[in-house]
């Protein structure tokens, strides 16, 4: 099994905690029954619970992205040491991207965002090439 799937496990498992942590965090701002019902009215969530949420949509975003990526390598065969450690950029950008996002980090969240979009992006053209 090549890295690159490795690491779109643990992307994935990524993204169950980045879940866990936003609901976690839905929960304490607005109670476990209002984030079981139908949320019909509108919730008043903390700056943070709303900062987790962006991050988990964006999370989510370049997941699929990242998947399409680990794909396209591994069915042309092009997997090596380079995406190999493009995944591990990757993995490594997104796991700093939550607290960064949580925290406000700026500018660095949105540099920790380009470093994994260009590993992500680099995967795709060492799959065409």
């Amino acid at each position: 099994m090549g890295s690159e799937i490795v690491v779109l496990c643990l992307a994935g498992f990524l993204h169950y905690v980045a879940t866990f942590l936003t609901g976690r965090s839905q929960d304490k701002d607005m109670g476990h029954d209002y984030n079981i019902s139908p949320r019909d009215k509108p919730a008043q969530y903390s700056v943070h619970t709303k900062r987790l949420q962006r991050a988990q949509r964006n999370h989510a975003e370049n997941l699929m992205l990242f998947t399409a990526a680990v794909v396209a390598v591994m069915w042309s065969g092009s997997d090596g040491v380079i995406t190999a450690a493009c995944a591990w950029i990757y993995l490594a950008a997104r796991v700093l991207y939550i607290p960064a996002y949580y925290y406000g980090w700026a500018p660095w969240r949105s540099i920790i965002f380009l470093f994994g979009s260009l590993a992500t992006l680099a995967m795709f053209v060492a799959a065409l090439f």
